[in-house]
This record gives C-alpha cells, structure tokens and sequence, in this order.
C-alpha cells in the first residue's frame, strides 16, 4: 500500500462502485495546453470584434419564425404517431 493511487485506478473504482462491470475502463490522457502568438491570438481578446459564428437579435427573431411552422408540423406528426401506436386515433381533450 505504499505507493499511490493513479487516476486509471481510481476511475475503475468509481465505476465498480457504480455497479459498470465487465467494461474496460480507461482515465483519459489530459490534453496539452495550446499557447497561441501571433496576429489571430489577440482578435478573440478585442470586446468589439464580433464573432462570426454569433447572431443578432433581428437574426434570431426571423430564423425562430422561419422555423416554427416545420417544428409544429413535425411535433403534431410525432403525437399522432404515438396516439396511433397507442390505439387512440383522436385526441380526448378536443
């Protein structure tokens, strides 16, 4: 008992204590630290530089539009779906 645990040991204890059995378990190797230099490091720094995957909020408001009708159109298919499964072809709250 004089030597250490490793972080593999402890993660395969934490997992028999869980009750996962007869599935190898491996603590994953940490990921190097990347230091950026150079012109491109300090863009994401700059407060008014916006970034290109952001939207605005007009943006945001016209693709929830847009996309309202396909998403209750697919969400009503989905509940018919299931009363059918079910052996209930009408809803019973209308």
């Amino acid at each position: 008992m004089g030597r250490p645990e490793t972080r593999a040991q402890a993660v395969q204890r934490a997992a028999a204590d869980a009750g996962i059995t007869g599935v190898p378990v491996r603590a994953a190797p940490a990921k190097p630290v990347v230091q950026r230099t150079g012109p491109e490091a300090g863009a994401e720094d700059t407060p008014d530089a916006a970034p290109a995957n952001r939207m605005s909020g007009a943006e945001v408001e016209e693709l929830a539009r847009r996309l309202i009708d396909p998403v209750s159109r697919l969400l009503r298919a989905d509940l018919r779906r299931g009363r059918e499964r079910s052996g209930r072809l009408h809803d019973g709250r209308r």
